[in-house]
């Protein structure tokens, strides 16, 4: 088995194709030299089209007989001829090169030549000769690499796919540092995180804190109890219904009250009097209206509505619970007033808000690194592929076993 390294296979498999296929590289070499001795020959033409000029063509001629000479080895220097390294890409550009060759002098000299071409017909000749002399020599190397250079070809085709292994290695490399970027950055976060939510507990635990928690706590408690022996909305929204459809009528009944009252019934208690005047008066005509059976409600609802009713005017609890409830309001009102004082509300926004922005940044970062994870496994499944297939196709090509080492830098 051949084992390599990535880096060094290029160079050892070069070596073996050219040694494997030897004949033909050398072949096409001398294909090759001999191209490029006639591009020599037409630039020595060049020097014959311009020493005969010198005695034979006047001023204005000669500045075309130069700019004829100029252009065309300025053409053929700009033809790359391979030189060691014959690969079918190389000798393939070269002539594509010699077949645009063959038009642009054409074209040159349909331009150039009626100012000196009776001065100079035997270097057109000889410059004919040369290049139909190069046109065969092209035709022979352009049917040797369709005929000869077949298999030279493919095994020269593998050459092209190393570059993938190296992009993908490449890729891998670059996302395992991103990653380990993000996962620093989420630790970081995460301390940062850590340190702030500590912060917070210890502000909360502070007494103001404490106090105002349980005075919060007091005040649900209260209008849990509240709204529990007022829990017969389901009677005011029926006597509601009645007056506004018109089918029952009671006098001097506040119907602007009964409405707010039931969007928010502890609100409109709280900024009553002690005594619940508005309260009361609707109490008694709802009570009224019940007896009556104005309301056409179930009678177990009836009657239930009616004990607690009664059960307000005879226990006089709701009022206890109203006044404790905007008692507890305002021990809620100075309590935050003092954590105002001290700064602590400030401190505890501050912290709250940077909590919930390093919460969004983590947020992120996971998110990145979830998604650069799947490249990172992505990268190192294609490459695994790619490097399979490769090692098959050169072993192909060289009968041998082929294993490709390929390390990365983390």
């Amino acid at each position: 088995m051949i084992e390599i390294s990535l880096e060094e296979f290029e160079d050892f498999y070069k070596k073996k194709i050219n040694s494997q296929f030897s004949k033909i590289k050398r072949a096409t070499q001398k294909l090759i030299t001999n191209i490029r001795e006639n591009l020599i020959e037409i630039k020595v033409c060049m020097d014959h089209f311009i020493k005969s000029g010198e005695s034979k063509v006047d001023g204005k001629a000669q500045k075309s007989l130069h700019f004829f000479s100029d252009r065309m080895r300025k053409e053929i220097d700009e033809i790359e001829i391979p030189d060691e390294d014959i690969y079918y890409d190389n000798v393939n550009d070269l002539l594509n090169s010699i077949k645009k060759l063959f038009p642009t002098i054409n074209e040159i000299a349909r331009k150039a030549f009626p100012k000196f071409q009776k001065e100079v017909q035997a270097e057109i000749k000889e410059l004919d000769y040369i290049t139909r002399k190069l046109g065969k020599k092209q035709g022979i190397l352009d049917e040797f690499l369709r005929k000869k250079y077949t298999d030279v070809r493919e095994a020269e085709e593998l050459l092209k796919k190393l570059p993938k292994l190296f992009s993908l290695r490449d890729h891998i490399e670059k996302t395992r540092i991103e990653l380990d970027e993000f996962e620093n950055e989420h630790e970081e976060k995460k301390e940062v995180q850590e340190k702030l939510n500590s912060e917070l507990i210890e502000l909360e635990k502070n007494q103001l804190f404490k106090n105002l928690e349980d005075e919060e706590d007091n005040l649900f408690k209260l209008q849990l109890k509240i709204n529990d022996e007022i829990g017969f909305k389901k009677a005011l929204k029926k006597l509601k219904f009645e007056l506004e459809k018109g089918t029952i009528h009671i006098t001097n009944i506040d119907l602007n009250y009964l409405k707010e009252f039931l969007k928010n019934p502890i609100r409109m208690l709280s900024n009553e009097r002690k005594d619940l005047p508005k309260f009361t008066s609707l109490m008694v005509q709802l009570r009224h209206s019940l007896e009556e059976n104005k309301l056409n409600l179930k009678s177990e609802t009836k009657e239930k509505t009616i004990e607690q009713i009664n059960s307000i005017f005879d226990e006089k609890k709701l009022q206890a619970n109203i006044e404790n409830y905007l008692q507890v309001k305002e021990k809620i009102k100075g309590i935050e007033n003092k954590i105002e004082e001290a700064g602590l509300t400030q401190k505890l926004d501050d912290l709250k808000n940077q909590i919930s922005k390093i919460s969004i940044k983590l947020e992120r970062i996971e998110n990145d690194k979830t998604r650069k994870n799947k490249d990172y496994i992505r990268y190192l499944s294609n490459l695994k592929v790619e490097r399979e297939t490769f090692q098959n196709m050169a072993e192909h090509v060289l009968n041998e076993p082929v294993k490709i080492d390929i390390t990365f830098s983390f």
